[in-house]
Formats: structure tokens, C-alpha cells, sequence
């Protein structure tokens, strides 16, 4: 009795069959392909009958699989980032993968894999998706800006309160003032040290802090607030028990405070002050932002052009600087002295110059002390001098 013809034999006969027969009738026979036959001839001829062995067909590369050094990058990179109080998530390492130009950058799943294979990533499959939150940005820098007051502990134990201003556009972090309390003055000097680096903002999103809005109807409202309205600035409140509003000035309080407990703890303000304008240039210039596309905040600002106040004429600049009293007076351009008054000798003011118009607001305080109209036919800008403020 005959043997079972076996697939060996098949891929031996059309193996090492003639070059002249007609493949195409042999394969329909057999029931194969003409590029399987083709296949097995080229294989025979280079590698005998080894060649017609069964090979894997697992590919060369799984993927999502990468090496071991790859992977071990991958787990001291994340380590790295987080004692840094740096964000050190898959997005993350693969946004510092990519900027540092390593050869064959995983995906972001491959590198949450390797993170949860290594026990540094538990996963979490209950929580919520990021892609069902609905998100919004303005379309603008300066269009509006985010404020809001979040708490910081010294080393001291003694704890205070830092002021955050975001833009909701580029998300640049405008200004961060560490303070004793969040009082309406307070938020002004931070608002100013804003103004007077970025510009005016056309609206200011806030919660409803006492030192940012009045709660009682008809009340006079914080200095804050009265200083927005005399430089038409539209002012916006959230809706009460809803952080979400306010949701990215919110989000960069959790930013800025993961990096303030991974450096040392400041003893007095002044130092904590000091970490606040280093993590302004980390955040704002080397930090890549997941929510702009990686992009970093301080090239978004530059890239688009900026909003300004919607009473704001678009043909007038606005000018903020801020100035230092001396002996009663700022000094403005060479042929323009505003007189303040001696009582504030010494003392930090705010200028805001539309066209001709000027309004001078001192930052300990938020009080007004100058809004008129400059005279260019005078150098010493006096009128409408309170009688208070001059010498006695």
C-alpha cells in the first residue's frame, strides 16, 4: 500500500521539476499558488532541501516590543522626571524621547506597557477617559486670563498663598506672586507685575474669592475688581462649587506644586518667591505642554497675534510699566515727569498709557492715584494733583 503523500513531498516535486514544464498546471492540481511554488523553487536552489523546511512566521519585530536598554532608558528616564517634580508619564518620556532625537521612539502605549511591566504604572481601567472631557481654549493670547490663589507651606510650617495667573490661549503662566494672604491688593500687584510683561488681558476668569469680586449685591466692589472695570477689562466669575471653570489655572497649581516639593523647602517668602520665577522659565520655556500639542506655552504666545481690551481703541498701544516713586515723582520719557506726591516716595506704581491717556495704580495697595490726560505741552504733569499727597 502506497504511503500518504506528505507536504515535504509536494515541495519536492515542484522543487525540482524542469525549468520548461508548465508551472501553472501543476499548481492547479496540487492546489497551490504560483507564488508558493515560485517560493519553494527559489528556496531549493539556493538552500537544497533545507530550504523547503517550515520557517516561523512570527515577525522579526513584534510590535510594541522593544529592547532591553531601550526599556531600562525608558524606567531611569522616569525616575529622573519625577525627582526633578517633573510630569513623568508615557506622553511625557515620549515628548523627551522625541525632543532629544532618540533613534526609534516608541508609541506612547508601548512605553505605558514597559512602565506597567516594570511595576512603575499600576493600571487604572476605572478611571474616567481624558477624551470625554469637553475642552475649550480662546482663540487669542490675552483674550482672557485665569486667576486664582492655591497655598504653599515654608519651612517654617508656616503656611501662605501663591497667586497664579495663566493665559487660557498659549497657557503661559503670566506671573506667580507668593504672598501672606489673597487679599484684593495682593492680586493686584500680581495682576500688574502681569500686565506690565505681557499686556492687558480683554477678560480675567476668576472664582469667587472675596479678594477677586463682592458677594453682596450693591456692595462696593474690591479694588481688584474697580481697577479692571476703569481699564475695561471684562471680568468673569465662575459659578460656585465648579473648580472645572477655572479648569486650567486649577490644573497648573497641581503642575507648580508637584515641582515646589521636590525643591527645597523655602524658608521666607522671598525664597519662595525665587522657586516661583524659576519654575515661571521651566514652565513657560523648556516645558513641553501635552495640551498644546507638545508645544511649549512661550512659543504659542509668539505665534499668535494678541487680543486687547474690548474698549481698548485697536489704533492705541497700550504701554504697562511699572516705576519707582522718587522724591514724588515717575519719570515717563525725558520731556514727561508725572508728579505722584512725596507720600509715596519710594513706593511701587503701575502705568497704564493709552494714547494720551494715563492711569496710575500702586501695587501695595491697588489704589489710584493718577487718571487723567497728559498735557504734552507741559514736562511736569501735575493736574488734577491731590492736595494730600504734596509737601507739606
Amino acid at each position: 500500500m502506497a504511503g500518504k503523500v506528505t507536504a515535504m513531498d509536494v515541495k519536492m516535486l515542484i522543487a525540482t521539476l524542469p525549468d520548461d514544464v508548465q508551472l501553472a498546471s501543476w499548481c492547479r492540481q496540487l492546489g497551490i499558488s504560483r507564488q508558493t511554488a515560485y517560493k519553494w523553487r527559489a528556496r531549493y536552489r539556493l538552500e537544497g532541501p533545507a530550504g523547503l523546511e517550515d520557517r516561523s512566521r512570527a515577525a522579526r519585530r513584534p510590535a510594541g516590543r522593544i529592547s532591553a536598554e531601550l526599556a531600562d532608558r525608558i524606567v531611569a528616564l522616569r525616575k529622573w522626571l519625577g525627582e526633578a517634580g517633573l510630569d513623568d508619564g508615557p506622553a511625557s518620556i515620549w515628548g523627551w524621547l522625541h525632543e532629544h532625537h532618540v533613534e526609534e521612539v516608541p508609541s506612547e502605549a508601548t512605553i505605558w506597557r514597559v512602565l506597567v511591566r516594570r511595576g512603575q504604572i499600576v493600571p487604572q481601567p476605572q478611571k474616567r477617559p481624558n477624551v470625554t472631557y469637553c475642552r475649550f481654549e480662546r482663540d487669542r493670547p490675552n483674550e482672557l486670563w485665569q486667576i486664582d490663589a492655591t497655598h504653599a507651606t515654608l519651612a517654617t510650617g508656616v503656611v501662605v498663598e501663591v497667586i497664579n495667573l495663566v493665559d487660557d490661549r498659549s497657557r503661559v503662566c503670566v506671573d506667580s506672586l507668593a504672598v501672606t494672604v489673597c487679599t484684593s491688593p495682593a492680586a493686584w500687584k500680581a495682576f500688574s507685575r502681569a500686565a506690565a510683561r505681557y499686556g492687558l488681558p480683554a477678560e480675567l476668569l476668576s472664582d469667587n474669592n472675596a479678594a477677586f469680586r463682592s458677594y453682596v449685591n450693591g456692595a462696593q466692589p474690591p479694588v481688584f475688581e474697580r481697577n479692571l472695570e476703569a481699564l475695561g477689562i471684562r471680568t468673569v466669575h465662575s459659578r460656585a462649587h465648579h473648580p472645572q471653570t477655572c479648569g486650567k489655572v486649577e490644573r497648573f497649581h497641581k503642575t507648580q506644586q508637584r515641582w515646589l516639593a521636590k525643591q527645597p523647602a523655602p524658608n521666607t517668602i522671598t525664597e519662595l518667591q525665587h522657586l516661583l520665577d524659576q519654575w515661571h522659565d521651566i514652565y513657560n520655556e523648556q516645558r513641553p505642554h501635552r495640551g498644546l500639542g507638545r508645544q511649549r506655552p512661550a512659543d504659542v504666545w509668539t505665534a499668535f497675534p494678541k487680543a486687547h481690551p474690548v474698549q481698548t481703541a485697536a489704533t492705541l498701544h497700550t504701554i504697562v510699566r511699572n516705576h519707582r516713586v522718587t522724591a514724588g515723582r515717575i519719570t515717563l520719557a525725558r520731556d514727561c515727569i508725572v508728579m505722584i506726591g512725596r507720600a509715596y516716595s519710594g513706593q511701587l506704581v503701575t502705568t497704564i498709557r493709552r494714547g494720551d491717556h494715563l492711569i496710575v495704580i500702586a501695587v501695595d495697595t491697588a489704589e489710584i492715584l493718577r487718571d487723567f490726560t497728559i498735557d504734552p505741552t507741559r514736562t511736569h504733569q501735575n493736574r488734577g494733583l491731590r492736595p494730600s499727597t504734596t509737601r507739606p
